[in-house]
């Protein structure tokens, strides 16, 4: 029996918050954004190579980063925010670039705009991968957003065919505002593993 409250919402996620991890979350790239966790962890905001902490790196500076590892690219290609949007959470695949699907909000008029984007131009999702809400959604409503606007479950199973551990391994999820994100995403797709291997015995 699960033990994770999908009914929970944030309070909001618009409020002040601590300088820093916005400056964090506003970072497109996956592992620059761990480096840079890591320098202001040990060294206080100064310890970050200027331009290194943007949002986005210019062409030239990209290229650099890349050639350290493909790895590295992860994030990279992902759109800034628009002007008031934010994200609120993220989903990343341990390929070998890195893959990054950003869940962003924005406030539209009295209602929150939240959309799934991902670093090809949207060519990876499906149509229903945005909402309106007059709230913050629900843990499970922003679980199902991502399944839907996204083929989560084809995308794991195409990599790693019958093998939930192998599933598990490919990927993690992050969100300041929903902190059992993570765990609750691990918990959907063991239930469609299951549900679709069982099936498939059955027959």
């Amino acid at each position: 029996m699960s033990t994770i409250d999908y009914s929970r919402r944030p309070e909001g996620y618009f409020e002040p918050s601590d300088p820093g991890e916005l400056m964090l979350s506003r970072i497109t790239g996956a592992i620059r954004r761990e480096a840079v966790r890591k320098m202001v962890r040990e060294g206080g905001m100064n310890a970050v190579p200027e331009g290194f902490g943007n949002e986005e790196l210019s062409e030239g500076h990209r290229r650099a980063w890349g050639l350290i590892h493909p790895m590295c690219m992860g994030g990279e290609f992902l759109l800034p925010c628009e002007p008031g949007e934010l994200e609120i959470a993220r989903l990343t695949i341990r390929s070998t670039t890195y893959d990054v699907l950003s869940v962003r909000a924005k406030r539209v008029k009295n209602r929150i705009r939240v959309r799934v984007d991902d670093e090809y131009d949207g060519e990876t999702l499906n149509k229903k991968h945005s909402c309106i809400s007059v709230r913050p959604l629900t843990l499970g409503r922003l679980i199902d957003l991502v399944i839907v606007g996204w083929d989560v479950f084809e995308c794991l199973e195409r990599n790693y065919p019958g093998d939930l551990e192998g599933q598990l391994g490919f990927f993690w999820a992050e969100s300041r505002f929903y902190p059992e994100f993570d765990q609750a995403l691990r918990e959907k797709v063991e239930e469609h593993f299951r549900a679709h291997h069982e099936e498939e015995e059955e027959e």
